[in-house]
């Protein structure tokens, strides 16, 4: 016996028959001429089709409002908890949930990744988003998407440190997509009466991105699904963001190149001249790099080891300790005059030595950090049953890298 078919599933099998009628008439008007036999035949089953699915779907409303618990109210906010817990329960997602996870699937299908499983839940990733999800359901359902909640609907940002060092974020993206670069025009001294020469700059089309796989997954209390609380929604998004925040993280800082599926790390080339003990003259050095090609300006700061942080709180300057300790300031502090992040995510057993670390200083505005469509959930309940928890198995797709890379000087310290 076939699986009975959700509300979701329901309008989305609609929304195709609609589509599928409309191609036909748009063909036929395109080409002046009358509907075929099987043409005439297809427009009327479409009709049919979508009287029984109106049908079906009063029936699940009424079925839901009978039931009480598994109905939901009209208005109000999405909820990803409650989302999850219906999954998990087996309930029909209400309007508004089911409406803001239709449009996140249907722009997620648009981007150009990996269509999502009709079985799982699209969430959008950021608040860049929320007028067209408000747009496209509130007339009809009254949705309103966390009016009052001014953070990324998965807070990623706040869980990345290269989002805090300045680097291109960017969501929402739609096939691949490439940086171009440009040689400068070139100008000359001639003569008063000399032929000018040609000066146009060269326009290469550098490095394409295209949208890779992620995959990560994090367990969930189902005892904690069923609480109805800001608190505990802010945690399961939370929770979701680290655990992708975390393997992007460590892929950007990596040593990897050329392996399938995965983007290149910043690690497998290394500055030949800054390495070894950590001193003054070497953490100048990385600006002075910077400076030599042009590239110091823009979004500027150290990203380092905590090991490294806590050798530069010790060592002192030069050799009187006049200048006071290489990091200053708390937190996050200070190298140079920059702003320092440190996150344990940067490599170790670099350069020569088991105990070097990665550090990296530059123009993070010139480092590009990609997310194509939505997060696509998969609500696993059994692997973890025992445990009384809930597997979500996240399926995101990413790409990262250099857009100038003369911005960055990437070295290994002890």
């Amino acid at each position: 016996m076939a699986k009975e078919k959700s509300i979701t599933e329901l309008k989305d099998e609609k929304k195709q028959l609609s589509t599928r009628s409309k191609t036909i008439l748009e063909t036929a008007k395109g080409e002046k001429r009358l509907l075929t036999t099987e043409e005439n035949e297809e427009l009327g089953a479409n009709q049919v089709r979508m009287a029984e699915i109106n049908l079906e779907i009063e029936e699940h409303e009424d079925m839901n409002r009978r039931q009480g618990r598994r109905h939901q109210p009209q208005g109000g906010k999405f909820s990803l908890r409650r989302a999850i817990a219906n999954m998990v329960d087996g309930n029909q997602q209400n309007d508004v949930d089911a409406g803001v996870i239709d449009v996140a699937t249907t722009l997620h299908n648009q981007s150009g990744a990996q269509m999502a499983d009709k079985r799982s839940i699209v969430v959008p990733v950021n608040m860049e988003n929320r007028a067209a999800f408000t747009a496209a359901t509130e007339a009809a359902t009254g949705v309103i998407i966390d009016e009052e909640q001014q953070e990324m609907l998965l807070p990623l940002q706040s869980a990345l440190v290269l989002a805090r060092a300045g680097a291109r974020f960017m969501t929402g993206l739609q096939g691949n997509i490439y940086w171009p670069s440009f040689s400068g025009a070139n100008v000359f001294w001639e003569d008063e009466n000399a032929e000018a020469k040609d000066g146009a700059g060269k326009f290469s089309k550098g490095n394409v991105f295209k949208p890779l796989r992620l995959t990560a997954y994090v367990d969930i209390s189902k005892q904690l699904l069923v609480q109805e609380n800001a608190s505990v929604e802010a945690y399961i998004r939370q929770a979701i963001a680290v655990a992708i925040a975390q393997k992007i993280e460590q892929t950007a800082f990596s040593k990897n190149t050329g392996v399938d599926n995965t983007p290149d790390g910043m690690f497998h080339t290394l500055d030949a001249n800054i390495k070894g003990d950590m001193t003054w003259a070497q953490i100048v050095a990385m600006e002075t790099n910077a400076d030599t090609r042009n590239a110091l300006f823009g979004s500027l700061s150290y990203i380092l080891h905590p090991s490294l942080v806590g050798k530069a709180k010790t060592k002192v300057k030069d050799a009187s300790g006049a200048g006071g300790f290489i990091f200053t300031g708390n937190g996050d502090g200070q190298l140079n005059g920059y702003k320092a992040l440190r996150t344990n995510n940067l490599p170790k057993e670099l350069g020569e030595g088991a105990d070097e670390f990665g550090i990296v200083f530059g123009n993070w505005a010139d480092y590009f950090l990609g997310q194509w469509g939505g997060i696509e959930l998969l609500v696993d309940p059994y692997t973890q049953a025992l445990n009384g928890t809930v597997r979500l198995i996240t399926n995101s797709y990413w790409n990262m890298g250099f857009i100038r890379k003369e911005s960055f000087s990437i070295a290994s310290l002890k």
